[in-house]
């Protein structure tokens, strides 16, 4: 999986790509004014899909950094252990790249939520997030019916296993709090 090199906090472009199984192409942002917030889709009633997969992204500084990101995700995607036959995730993916909502954060610079939901996977991306986005995004996941569920969290981390965010240090006891 690529993302496209520059700054993590550059608006309008965040670009993707798997490789080998199914090409992926380049993503480009739309803004969606017409999109869903966090607390609608944990009120949504009307679940179809049977797969939610969330991937945090936390702050990136360097070029190092941005490519062991890319690395933990391909590696985070491609370890889930899933029928293709229920759920084609290069299929999923694609149609994530070509049909998600982009939402950016007007509290948090940089922030940016990238959505989309087929009727096989609910898809959500955080890119630099803050800890409450993150807090409740998880409480989402967890909540869902949804039977197969993946988190993939990504980004720099301290030696104690925290992830660092543009509002501060994500611990073990912050995942807690988005769990229960």
């Amino acid at each position: 999986m690529e993302i496209t090199a520059g700054p993590a906090s550059a608006r309008g472009v965040v670009s993707m790509e798997i490789p080998s199984r199914g090409a992926l192409a380049a993503v480009e942002e739309d803004e969606d004014p017409g999109q869903t917030s966090t607390e609608e889709r944990l009120q949504s009633t009307s679940r179809q899909g049977n797969f939610y997969m969330l991937i945090v992204i936390g702050e990136i500084a360097t070029e190092n950094q941005l490519h062991t990101a890319r690395q933990h995700i391909e590696r985070g995607i491609r370890s889930w252990d899933i029928n293709v036959s229920e759920c084609d995730l290069d299929q999923q993916l694609q149609l994530f790249i070509t049909r998600h909502s982009a939402q950016f954060s007007a509290e948090v610079r940089g922030q940016r939520t990238l959505h989309h939901k087929s009727d096989v996977l609910e898809t959500v991306v955080l890119v630099n997030p803050s800890e409450d986005t993150v807090i409740s995004e998880i409480h989402c996941l967890v909540s869902d019916p949804a039977v197969h569920k993946l988190l993939v969290l990504s980004g720099q981390s301290s030696d104690q296993g925290d992830w660092f965010f543009k509002t501060g240090v994500f611990s073990h006891q912050t995942f807690s709090r988005g769990v229960c």
